[in-house]
């Protein structure tokens, strides 16, 4: 057994969510599969993302027991202090569903964007300073003996979606994330494949082939670079700040509509030739720009029908993910739950 977590010390910039307070934190009730049959078992889920980090504690029936939304760094906050702010919270969470002595933590998960390799986390424009954090040593330190699992938080949402969302009985399959960030989760036999170094999925690098001149594919159709493409053109129409991602997709505005079909045909050309390539069974679209699905499945969709005329169904063959906007946080639970069975994937690092 575990030693239970102690409660840590107050601060003014953390709270505990009540338990009716959790629902916001995933977009539906039902989590990845809770494992165990000892509801007194629990663990703590970690997405820290670019702007936002959700945290959740979960018992072994699936149900939230605390849950927050908080800003990954506060104002002139560096990395360090923010990933230490956060694991701190993460830790009273879990301290306030044990301190009844009823329920044990036994595992932490914790997803960000970046590759994870043994050397920790590297690589991630959108946590700008974490490649300089000890990110193991902090978790380390925040939950002592209990094993916290770090990943990388696209990896993590295409375990949730072949887990349990739309990537179920696809093998192989392909998540792809659309958000702030682009990169993609091969899974082959109900896994996640890691590559050799555990960075395989990084497609946000990659370049139009016989076009070194253009941007990669992050720099076209991430949601952060889409809103600053926008940003010299409305500042020079006087039209006040640009809209948001999402909304530049779908807008009527001749000049947004050019850059979002720049953007949208270059992912198209990506995806096509990650389908050609792979050969998956189903394609799993999940981030914050599928708020927008139906405009880009139906550029991708159409873009497949049309150049890949072999395939059967484009409209089966890429599909929106079944959690679009929390497969992350549940792919962290579902790596917690992994390490308390003993499981360790190669893609993901563990404190013990």
């Amino acid at each position: 057994m575990t030693e239970p977590i102690p409660p840590a010390g107050a601060s003014a910039t953390t709270s505990i969510a009540r338990p009716e307070d959790c629902d916001d934190v995933f977009d539906s009730a039902d989590l990845v599969d809770p494992p165990l049959p000892r509801d007194s078992l629990g663990i703590v889920a970690l997405d820290i993302g670019g702007t936002k980090t959700a945290m959740a504690a979960i018992d072994a029936a699936g149900t939230v027991l605390a849950g927050c939304r908080v800003a990954t760094r506060e104002p002139g906050e560096d990395m360090a202090h923010a990933l230490d702010r956060l694991l701190r919270l993460a830790r009273e969470q879990a301290a306030a569903v044990t301190r009844d002595g009823r329920r044990e933590i036994v595992a932490v998960g914790l997803v960000c964007p970046g590759t994870v390799t043994s050397a920790g986390v590297e690589l991630s424009p959108n946590l700008p300073g974490i490649e300089n954090v000890d990110v193991l040593g902090l978790a380390r330190a925040a939950f002592g003996t209990v094993p916290v699992v770090v990943a990388n938080d696209v990896k993590a949402a295409g375990l949730a979606e072949v887990r349990s969302g739309a990537l179920v009985g696809a093998d192989p399959g392909l998540f792809v994330n659309l958000g702030t960030g682009v990169a993609a989760a091969l899974t082959v036999g109900g896994r996640i494949v890691g590559g050799a170094r555990g960075v395989a999925g990084e497609i946000g690098y990659s370049l139009v082939p016989g076009r070194p001149d253009e941007p990669d594919l992050e720099s076209l159709i991430g949601g952060g670079p889409l809103v600053a493409r926008t940003q010299a053109l409305y500042a020079l129409a006087g039209n006040g700040p640009p809209p948001d991602a999402a909304a530049i997709l779908t807008s009527a505005d001749p000049r947004l509509r050019a850059v979002a079909e720049h953007a949208l045909d270059v992912l198209a050309g990506h995806v096509l030739n990650l389908h050609l390539a792979l050969d998956p069974t189903r394609i799993a679209l999940g981030g914050g720009l599928m708020a927008v699905s139906d405009r880009i499945l139906d550029v991708l969709r159409g873009f497949l029908a049309k150049h890949s005329p072999g395939t059967p169904d484009p409209g089966e063959a890429i599909v929106a993910a079944r959690y679009i906007h929390d497969g992350a946080l549940r792919g962290a639970a579902a790596l917690a739950w992994d390490v308390v069975r003993g499981e360790r994937p190669r893609w993901a690092l563990t404190t013990r």
